[in-house]
């Protein structure tokens, strides 16, 4: 038999470690697995990864093993609550009621929450660590409530009530006194009472450098994100006088959105009917103007479930079957009210852009080589491909802005050009909703830049959640729950500097972007970057940086 390569060892360790991911990846002979947490696996999971690193023969086995020694080091309570709802779900989407699978999967889960409540059951966590927790409980009894009247297994039934129990005695390790469900009016009402914390002062540097591969200091970010801020102000000022203009209104943001949301008099539950009828008709045009998508995309549009929506506040996208010959993706659109769900046609439109045309294209378009040729390491989903997949779709939305401006002054329009106008005209015409959707755009580029002050300030303690939130709302208008929701529940529950990443890598690819003229080869360079995978951010970079000087 052949010596194993280094990057088959690395992929194998990965799938050990991470075994729900290898199954959603397409290693189907991991089904039902589980992680499970415990402090002498945990142990022996970070000697495994440093004797791997000590073998590295490039940057790209450094610094993946750097990311996953991270990973594991992250010492806090609610990961393994996420694992297990992604878990179940990721086998629920891929092959429905097995219940041989989820029989395992459930016990394994029992298995996750008894040791996590052993490793926690004798510590002081944080405060703000507690509420992060809070939030995850109900995805955990939601998910199984919603199996438990399908399946038909005695046992399997009786380890789903024992594993709500389990989750329930966990999480009460962590209450806080009137976090109730967790609005936003509650949770301020908490920490008006208790010091906010979250105690990772001393992991964020770790997690940014090695974890997510980024060269600057917590400092430098904030630094950077305020100029990114001070820019994008005017801009997004303009744009609300224009549209106050236009609505005979005041000209403040929140007034304005009043009225943009108003026209547009969208519920809940035709968001997803109304996204569907739009889809076809801007794919074509984003195949055209924006990204070439491969031919064998293939992309389905769904409800976030009622035990996702607490870490998905408005929407998200799912990778499958990513080493195998047909990937697929989930674009998860949440409409429940008591979360951030989009309100208006240009909204639903700005987050389609996102989820579906930036990350999904960038999954489907990577694992098939449409654009670029990564190797299995470089689909690997690690934490490092957050920066990459979160920064391309974050700047995908600008490029789409641009498309759409385009057309205004465009004499010869293309059948996909002029098809989009026209599905335009149903919801105010072309240039209303292109004021409209650069106001969300705009809005959006001011959360992600709003994202990474807070992470940062959150993060070392410089300032508390809630003192942040006043000042992001003083400083640009954006209403404060609007910040709290995009900041604290779903970002900083998954990865410390994980809200960072949508804007450090999407003003990066911005500005190299910036470097070519010419709309035809823009194209190129979106095709491109949205198909080499999800490599370390430093050699992402590199990669651009001389695809941009070969056009």
């Amino acid at each position: 038999m052949a010596n194993k390569s280094l990057d088959d060892e690395i992929i194998q360790l990965w799938k050990e470690l991470n075994p729900s991911g290898a199954y959603t990846g397409g290693f189907e002979e991991y089904a039902g697995e589980l992680f499970i947490p415990s402090e002498e696996n945990l142990r022996s999971a970070l000697e495994r990864v440093r004797a791997l690193r000590r073998r590295a023969e490039n940057d790209l086995h450094a610094k993946i093993l750097d990311s996953m020694e991270v990973t594991l080091s992250f010492d806090e309570p609610q990961p393994v609550l996420d694992d297990i709802v992604g878990s179940i779900f990721n086998h629920l989407t891929k092959e429905g009621m097995n219940e041989k699978h989820l029989s395992s999967l459930v016990s394994n889960s029992i298995k996750a929450i008894d040791v996590t409540h052993k490793r926690f059951s004798k510590r002081d966590v944080p405060s703000a660590v507690k509420a992060l927790t809070l939030y995850r409980l109900d995805g955990v009894i939601e998910i199984i409530d919603a199996i438990s009247g399908r399946i038909k297994g005695k046992e399997l039934k009786r380890n789903c009530a024992r594993l709500k129990e389990k989750a329930k005695a966990f999480v009460s390790l962590f209450s806080l006194p009137g976090f109730g469900k967790g609005t936003f009016e509650e949770v301020e009402g908490v920490f008006k009472k208790t010091k906010f914390e979250l105690g990772r002062e001393r992991f964020y540097r770790v997690a940014l450098e090695n974890g997510m591969d980024y060269s600057e200091t917590p400092e430098e970010l904030e630094s950077k994100a305020l100029a990114w801020l001070a820019d994008e102000l005017p801009k997004y000022r303009d744009v609300t006088k224009r549209l106050a203009k236009q609505y005979r209104c005041e000209a403040k943001p929140e007034v304005v959105e009043k009225h943009l949301v108003g026209r547009a008099r969208l519920k809940p539950n035709a968001l997803l009917r109304v996204t569907n009828a739009m889809r076809k008709v801007i794919q074509d045009f984003v195949d055209e103007d924006v990204v070439r998508i491969n031919k064998k995309y293939k992309t389905k549009v769904i409800e976030t479930p009622a035990y996702l929506s607490g870490m998905l506040p408005t929407g998200a996208a799912a990778f499958f079957d990513t080493f195998t010959k047909k990937p697929f993706q989930l674009y998860f659109l949440t409409t429940d009210p008591k979360r951030d769900p989009p309100k208006s046609v240009s909204q639903l439109m700005d987050l389609l852009v996102h989820e579906e045309y930036g990350h999904c294209v960038n999954h489907s378009n990577s694992v098939l080589h449409f654009g670029g040729r990564p190797s299995k390491m470089e689909l690997l989903p690690t934490l490092l491909m957050a920066p990459v997949t979160e920064g391309l779709s974050f700047n995908r939305e600008r490029e789409f802005l641009e498309a759409s401006l385009r057309l205004e002054g465009k004499k010869s329009l293309t059948r996909a050009e002029r098809a989009y106008v026209k599905l335009l005209e149903k919801y105010g015409g072309l240039r209303l909703i292109n004021a409209e959707l650069e106001f969300e755009t705009r809005k959006w580029r001011l959360i992600r830049f709003l994202r990474v002050i807070g992470d940062v300030r959150i993060n070392t303690g410089k300032q508390t959640l809630f003192d942040f939130i006043d000042w992001a709302h003083e400083r640009t208008g954006v209403p404060r729950s609007n910040v709290y929701y995009q900041l604290f529940p779903a970002h900083e529950g998954m990865f410390p500097g994980y809200a960072t990443a949508y804007a450090v890598v999407g003003e990066e690819i911005h500005s190299i972007e910036n470097t070519i003229l010419e709309d035809k080869a823009r194209v190129k360079f979106s095709t491109y970057l949205t198909g080499v995978g999800f490599p370390p951010r430093s050699i992402y970079r590199k990669m651009l940086q001389d695809f941009a000087a070969s056009l």
